[in-house]
């Protein structure tokens, strides 16, 4: 014969089953730290968690670009300042030339250090960020300028690219972020011809001026590269611009994850301490109900032992 279970004892083993199920679910949220970890333990909530996670993915990935770019500006912005500082050392320089103090000799040793400071105008022209020439525009794997003496502005011009670059903000503005070198150093007029705020033609012009004892070429090519100083400064203007914009960007994109964290946590993850005082009950529950199993198990037994 097979042994008979009673109802009271099929329901005392089904509330059994149910309780151990209830201490698993419970130590998992407690150790994982999540109510939901799969579709079936809510179902009703699986649609807002995963378009949350499609959220914070997007603004994961803009704040990412926007990391990027924010250093490229920087490096931009210090580059420009030290153009800038060149060219008013130039200025300088070019000031000593046209006065009436130095010798052709004195003069010529001054144009020695016009060349350095071209040399270094052109370096910042060609400044590289992880691999990219930030002022080279759409053709950034190639630097845009090189010294060339045998041309009238001294450089020559490697690339011919426009700058087309924008990057997104959360919102989906497109912030501009970058300007050619050509634009910076090498502005032209609708002819073609180097205008009067073309730093290279202007730098050049002093450093030929100096070479010749030009003393009049000297003061003209001075007025040119105040010129090129007011231009170099309304670029760095364009580039403290895009690094406020950016920076306002990555902060919005900063709060937005911080509150769709928020938002997600409170959909996906668990009250722990709800939890944990919730297992303990479970557990004694579980013991209870194990100490009366084991008690009918000893009283069954005595009957067994009577008869």
């Amino acid at each position: 014969m097979f042994p008979i279970t009673s109802g009271a004892t099929q329901g005392y083993l089904a509330e059994l089953d149910h309780n151990q199920k209830q201490i698993q679910e419970l130590q998992a949220e407690v150790s994982s730290g999540l109510r939901v970890r799969q579709p079936s333990d809510d179902p009703s909530a699986v649609p807002e968690i995963l378009r949350i996670q499609t959220e914070l993915g997007r603004a994961q990935q803009i704040q990412a670009n926007l990391g990027r770019v924010q250093a490229e500006l920087g490096s931009a912005d210090a580059a420009l300042q030290s153009a800038a500082q060149a060219v008013e050392s130039a200025i300088s320089l070019g000031s000593q030339g046209a006065s009436g103090a130095p010798t052709a000799g004195q003069r010529f040793a001054l144009a020695q250090q016009v060349a350095a400071l071209q040399e270094t105008l052109v370096s910042i022209a060609r400044t590289s960020v992880g691999g990219r020439y930030i002022f080279s525009g759409d053709q950034d794997g190639q630097p845009p300028y090189a010294l060339d003496s045998t041309q009238p502005n001294g450089v020559v011009e490697l690339v011919t690219a426009s700058a087309t670059r924008r990057i997104l903000d959360l919102n989906g503005t497109e912030i501009p972020v970058a300007r050619t070198a050509q634009e910076i150093f090498d502005a032209r007029d609708s002819g073609g011809s180097p205008a009067a705020e073309n730093v290279f033609a202007a730098i050049q012009s002093l450093l030929t001026a100096l070479q010749n004892d030009d003393r009049a070429g000297v003061t003209s090519a001075i007025g040119r590269l105040h010129a090129a100083d007011d231009h170099l400064n309304q670029q760095l203007s364009f580039y403290g611009t895009a690094e406020t914009r950016v920076a306002a960007a990555v902060d919005l994109a900063e709060k937005f994850q911080t509150q769709r964290q928020t938002d997600l946590g409170q959909i996906r993850d668990a009250d722990i301490p709800e939890a944990a005082i919730k297992l303990n009950q479970e557990q004694v529950q579980l013991q209870a109900a194990l100490s009366v199993e084991s008690n009918l198990l000893q009283i069954k037994n005595l009957f067994n032992y009577i008869g």
